[in-house]
């Protein structure tokens, strides 16, 4: 049921979207466009962390286009990726048949986002703060081993990603560039293994670019 409510919600933004870009395409005119690339540095809060995976994944990236609608609002299009991996010398695991089996275990979580963006710049200038949110789907895949038994599991679900960040602009003219530095939440609905509603923390450093 949460995989086709998330669908639909995905579909559902994606519709509007369009129709929206549709219809303004001929004068719409943003103040400002700006590209980020962003390297995340991610942990697993909550049932995720407890339950599966409680090790720092140092391998995430993202990518944002975003559109000044506004001289303080922007609205755009996100899109990143996180892999959590762990490996424990032991660990007794409960297999689907009811039983237990203990040995190593190697265990690990792919995440891949796509969100509508919504950002509020608290001031201009040079350091620019904000805050924003995303909306959208995640596309989750787990996979854990013990001994010879393997479980992978992969789902389609809704995500929510508030966040606190700063844009410190390094050079001003007809066009601009930067850093972002950010700290953003991710509550999704995805459920695998032991994990209810997987979420997790991100530190956010990028590159951006202003036209």
């Amino acid at each position: 049921m949460k995989t086709m409510i998330a669908r639909a919600a995905v579909i559902g933004a994606l519709l509007a979207a369009s129709a929206a870009d549709a219809q303004w395409y001929d004068t719409y005119k943003p103040r400002e466009s700006l590209y980020m690339f962003n390297y995340e540095v991610s942990s697993a809060v909550g049932s995720f962390s407890d339950d599966f995976i409680d090790e720092t994944s140092w391998r995430g990236f993202g990518f944002e286009g975003r559109s000044m609608v506004r001289d303080n609002i922007s609205v755009g299009l996100g899109f990143d990726f996180n892999r959590y991996s762990q490996t424990y010398s032991n660990l007794t695991v409960q297999t689907d048949g009811g039983g237990t089996i203990s040995g190593p275990v190697y265990r690990y979580a792919d995440q891949f986002a796509m969100k509508g963006l919504v950002h509020m710049y608290l001031r201009p200038g040079a350091l620019r703060p904000y805050l924003g949110v995303g909306l959208g789907g995640v596309w989750s895949y787990s996979y854990s081993q013990v001994a010879d038994l393997a479980v992978a599991d992969d789902g389609f679900d809704f995500i929510v990603s508030p966040e606190v960040g700063l844009l410190l602009t390094a050079a001003k003219g007809a066009s601009s560039a930067g850093l972002n530095v950010a700290v953003r939440y991710n509550y999704t609905t995805a459920d695998f293994a032991q994990v209810t509603d997987a979420q997790s923390w991100a530190v956010i450093l990028g590159l951006f670019a202003g036209y």
